[in-house]
């Protein structure tokens, strides 16, 4: 969207332009992603270890991480934490910085939320002091003030959302526990913890190996490839095992910047394509001059792999953002995975002697 002009009025005059559905509880728990991805930004940055979200009996959501916290120096005479939260910004960022992470499909950023909200109470700690205000409806009740001294940094933000924007203002806390764990799987290095009645921590340092064991499968296991590469401005990760046997299944489970892209797209083409490329690598004198066609068909057979691509910005395809459609990504992946396939297939005989059966057309056992 490109609105240079939005205005609070105009936000909560149009909620679902900006967070989706407001009578499903989607554009509530939206409005916990847009926060949540301010924190991840921090992470990529280096500077954040922890986050933690908190439903309160009061209906309110807390975010809180240990990051730099938002700036706030002044931007237009007035502190750049302010700026963020009663302003508009047409790029993915505020301040334009990079790289940047969405959690959810929109990308609207902290004006939104605070445009939608009763009330919502900032708090910074940042260089030694511990700064605070607060708004209702998105307008700020007072000036950004110092409160006192401390050691501590980052940011806390607790908002409620206002009730004649949403029907049934009430998150749904399963939905928040389960992309949380999931968001674990992507950032393995950052812990986070969700609260409601019960606490909850997500910590998968083992990372997208992880995501693939949560899923028993039946079948002899044939070994698990990692790989994690920049290509360019492209960070392709991505982790792939194989089942030999009669009922062995296959899925590729594919993201962009932590988004699932339920469509697949240029990403799980690339996928496959580095593993046939890489197949044809080792087994060139058999493979012959066989179709990538027919040798994404055979490393595919009993592979279950999860395909994670971060970018700047990604294009998809039309009217969802199921499917992602940028050229360069299926590039960036398929070399990653061809050379780590290549080198894999040279380790793994196992793995080696299931791709020679299937070129020979012989049934797995």
């Amino acid at each position: 969207m490109n609105h240079p002009t939005i205005d609070i009025d105009a936000i909560r005059k149009r909620p679902s332009m900006f967070i989706g559905a407001v009578d499903d509880g989607s554009g509530l728990t939206h409005m916990i992603w847009e926060l949540l991805a301010n924190t991840l930004d921090e992470h990529v940055g280096g500077t954040c270890r922890a986050v933690s979200i908190s439903l309160n009996e009061d209906g309110s959501v807390t975010v809180q991480d240990d990051g730099r916290g938002i700036p706030t120096h002044e931007l237009d005479g007035v502190p750049f934490a302010q700026k963020a939260l009663t302003s508009w910004h047409a790029t993915p960022t505020f301040d334009g910085h990079a790289p940047h992470e969405h959690v959810g499909g929109h990308g609207v950023g902290i004006f939104v939320v605070n445009a939608l909200s009763t009330w919502l109470e900032l708090e910074i700690f940042r260089e030694g002091t511990h700064y605070r205000q607060r708004y209702e409806r998105g307008v700020p009740c007072g000036p950004l003030e110092a409160v006192e001294s401390t050691h501590r940094s980052g940011t806390t933000i607790t908002f409620l959302p206002d009730p004649t924007i949403f029907s049934n203002p009430w998150f749904n806390a399963g939905t928040i526990a389960t992309r949380m764990q999931e968001l674990a799987y992507f950032v393995p290095s950052l812990r986070l913890a969700f609260a409601d009645r019960r606490k909850h921590e997500f910590h998968e340092p083992r990372g997208l190996r992880a995501f693939l064991e949560r899923t028993p499968r039946s079948g002899t296991h044939l070994g698990t490839l990692t790989v994690e590469e920049r290509v360019g401005e492209i960070l392709v990760e991505a982790a792939m095992n194989w089942q030999d046997g009669p009922w062995a299944s296959s899925s590729i489970d594919s993201y962009a910047n932590i988004e699932r892209t339920t469509d697949g797209g240029t990403h799980v083409q690339g996928l496959l394509t580095g593993l046939a490329l890489g197949l044809r690598d080792v087994e060139g004198s058999r493979v012959r001059k066989r179709p990538l066609k027919q040798l994404r068909g055979i490393v595919a057979r009993g592979l279950h792999a999860v395909v994670c691509v971060r970018l700047r910005d990604p294009t998809f395809g039309e009217p969802t953002k199921s499917r992602l459609m940028t050229p360069a990504v299926a590039k960036a992946v398929s070399g990653v995975v061809r050379h780590a396939f290549v080198v894999e297939l040279q380790d793994n005989l196992e793995l080696r002697r299931h791709c020679i059966r299937l070129l020979d057309g012989e049934p797995t056992r």
